[in-house]
C-alpha cells in the first residue's frame, strides 16, 4: 500500500509518560516496520486532564517526526477537537455524532495529504491552429465594453455577447489578448472567449461564484471584421479590457517574444512596503512585458491596474480582489516612455509582481493562434492525469507541438482541498513564483503565458490537493 493510515487510542501514550525519547522511540518502531517506500498518516491524540501531560509528549514526538520527514503527516486532532465544539465528558471519547464528524474531518485530511494523481493515459490532440503566426503589438489598456452602462446591458445566463474590437486594433489584427471580467454575478458559472464563427470551444477563461467579480486574461482569435463573442454561463454584468492585438508577423509594427528560463519576482510588498502605485523598472529594450500579479492579504474589494506609468491611471482592471483572498491574474503591458511600468492599487492590499517575458521588434518568438482547446483536466484524465493533482505533486503534459518554445493558455485550480497555487513552467529548474492562488473550494483561473521544454511539454506543480485544468490558446515558434 503507497499510503498506510494510524489511528492509536489515547492510553497508548501513558507507557511513556513524559519521556519524549521513549515517545519517539515507540512511534519510529511501527515506522521501520512499514518500512520505506510508504507515506505514514498519523492524528494526534487527546487524553482526560489528568493525563494531558502525556498526550502532549506524545503529540510533540510526532510533530518532530513530521518536520523531520517528508512521508509521515500527523493532524492536530486536539485544536481541531477544542475549535469544532466537540463534547466530551473526559477529554477523549466523543459521542456517536461526533466520532462521524471525526471521521469526516479525517478523511478530509488525509486525503488532502495523501492523494495524488497516476498517469492513467496520453496527452491530449494538440489544438488546431488558427490563421498564419503573427507578432504582438500592445494596446492600451482600454476599456472596451462594460455592459454596466453599455448594451446590451446584463447580460442572460447561458448567452453571449458579441465584443467589437475593430476601432481598437491594427489593421490585419488576427487575434486579441483582452481582460475579460463578471460583474453582479448571479450565480457561478465562467466566462469564453472565441471566435464567433467557430461556435463556442469546451474551454473557459474565468471563473467565479455567486456576487463574485471576477476576471482573467483570453487570448481569442476575432472574425476578420474585428470582432469575438464572450459567453457567460451565468446571468451577470461583462466587461472587456482591451492589452494587446496580434497582427501578422511580418508587420512593422509586431513585437516577438523572449520567454525567461525562470519566471523573475521583481515586486513583493510583503518585504518592500505597500505603495498606491508601484513603479518597476522593465528590462532593458523591452518594449512591452509579460507578468503576472498577485493580489494579498487584502481586507476589502478592490483592483489592481498594470499599465505603462504616466500621469493617468487607465479605467481597465488587471485583477479584481475580495477581502480575505489572494488572487492571481497576467498582463501584457506596454513599457513607458521612461521604461517603467506601473501597478495601480486600489486599496490596502500586498502584491507580487512576476516577470515571465519581453517583447521587442528582435524577439526571437512569434505567436501562433490556435483554437481554445483542454490539454489537462485531472477531473476526467485530459492530459493523461487522474484523479486529483496532489500537494507538492509536479504533472507534465504536452500543450503544444515540438518545434514551440513557450504557450499561451489559461491555468485554472479547481476546489483545492486547502488553500494553495498552481505553479507553471517549462519543466527545467522550478520557480519560487505562482500563476494561480486560491482558498480551499475556490474555482479560479489566470492566463499563462510561460517558456515550455523541447517537446512542448508544461510542467505544473499544485500547492494543495486539487483538480487543475489547462487550456491552450496558442504557442510561440521560433520566427522563421
Amino acid at each position: 500500500a503507497p499510503n498506510v493510515l494510524v489511528n492509536l487510542g489515547a492510553n497508548d501514550s501513558g507507557r511513556c509518560n513524559v519521556d519524549l525519547r521513549c515517545a519517539r522511540d515507540a512511534i519510529m518502531h511501527l515506522v521501520d516496520t512499514i518500512g520505506p517506500g510508504h507515506h505514514i498518516w498519523w492524528p494526534q491524540i487527546t487524553r482526560h486532564p489528568s493525563y494531558q501531560h502525556q498526550a502532549d509528549t506524545w503529540n510533540l514526538a510526532l510533530h518532530q517526526i513530521a518536520e523531520e520527514r517528508d512521508d509521515f503527516f500527523t493532524w492536530n486532532w486536539p485544536q481541531v477537537m477544542v475549535a469544532g465544539g466537540f463534547r466530551s465528558g473526559d477529554n477523549t471519547h466523543l459521542s456517536g455524532d461526533g466520532y462521524r464528524t471525526r471521521s469526516q474531518f479525517m478523511a478530509h485530511e488525509f486525503s488532502a495529504d495523501l492523494v495524488a494523481a497516476t498517469r492513467t493515459g496520453g496527452d491530449a490532440p494538440l489544438a488546431s491552429t488558427t490563421g498564419t503566426t503573427t507578432g504582438l503589438v500592445p494596446v492600451g489598456p482600454i476599456r472596451v465594453i462594460d455592459t454596466r452602462d453599455d448594451p446590451p446591458g446584463t447580460v442572460p445566463a447561458d448567452t453571449a455577447i458579441e465584443v467589437d474590437v475593430s476601432a481598437y486594433v491594427p489593421d490585419g489584427a488576427t487575434a486579441v489578448a483582452a481582460y475579460v471580467s463578471a460583474t453582479n454575478t448571479t450565480g457561478p458559472g465562467f466566462l469564453t472567449a472565441y471566435e464567433c464563427a467557430s461556435g463556442r470551444p469546451e474551454a473557459s477563461a474565468a471563473n467565479h461564484t455567486t456576487g463574485q467579480t471576477r476576471g482573467a486574461v483570453a487570448i481569442t482569435p476575432i472574425s476578420d471584421d474585428g470582432t469575438f463573442c464572450l459567453y457567460t454561463l451565468a446571468e451577470a454584468d461583462l466587461l472587456v479590457d482591451l492589452q494587446a492585438a496580434f497582427v501578422p508577423d511580418h508587420d512593422e509594427a509586431a513585437l516577438r517574444f523572449d520567454p525567461l528560463d525562470t519566471p523573475e519576482r521583481l515586486v513583493d510588498t510583503r518585504e518592500s512596503g505597500r505603495h498606491r502605485i508601484i513603479e518597476i523598472d522593465a528590462p532593458e529594450d523591452a518594449e512591452a512585458v509579460a507578468i503576472s500579479l498577485t493580489a494579498a492579504f487584502t481586507d476589502t474589494f478592490g483592483f489592481l491596474t498594470a499599465y505603462p506609468c504616466t500621469p493617468d491611471v487607465p479605467v481597465v482592471a488587471t485583477v479584481n480582489y475580495q477581502p480575505g483572498e489572494v488572487v492571481s491574474g497576467t498582463a501584457f503591458v506596454p513599457v513607458g516612455d521612461d521604461g517603467t511600468v506601473c501597478v495601480y492599487v486600489l486599496t490596502d492590499t500586498d502584491v507580487t509582481v512576476d516577470l515571465t517575458g519581453t517583447f521587442a521588434p528582435d524577439g526571437e518568438l512569434v505567436f501562433q493562434p490556435a483554437r481554445p482547446t483542454r490539454m489537462i483536466d485531472t477531473r476526467v484524465g485530459i492530459g493523461g492525469w487522474t484523479p486529483v493533482h496532489g500537494q507538492f505533486q509536479t504533472i507534465e503534459a504536452r500543450v503544444a507541438p515540438a518545434d514551440a518554445q513557450a504557450v499561451s493558455g489559461t491555468l485554472t485550480l479547481v476546489s483545492p482541498m486547502r488553500p494553495g497555487f498552481l505553479r507553471a513552467w517549462g519543466c527545467g529548474p522550478e520557480p519560487d513564483t505562482a500563476n494561480v492562488t486560491g482558498l480551499a473550494g475556490d474555482v479560479l483561473a489566470n492566463a499563462v503565458t510561460t517558456g515550455i521544454s523541447d517537446d512542448g511539454r508544461l510542467c505544473i506543480t499544485a500547492r494543495a490537493a486539487t483538480s487543475t485544468i489547462f487550456d491552450t490558446s496558442g504557442w510561440w515558434v521560433p520566427d522563421a
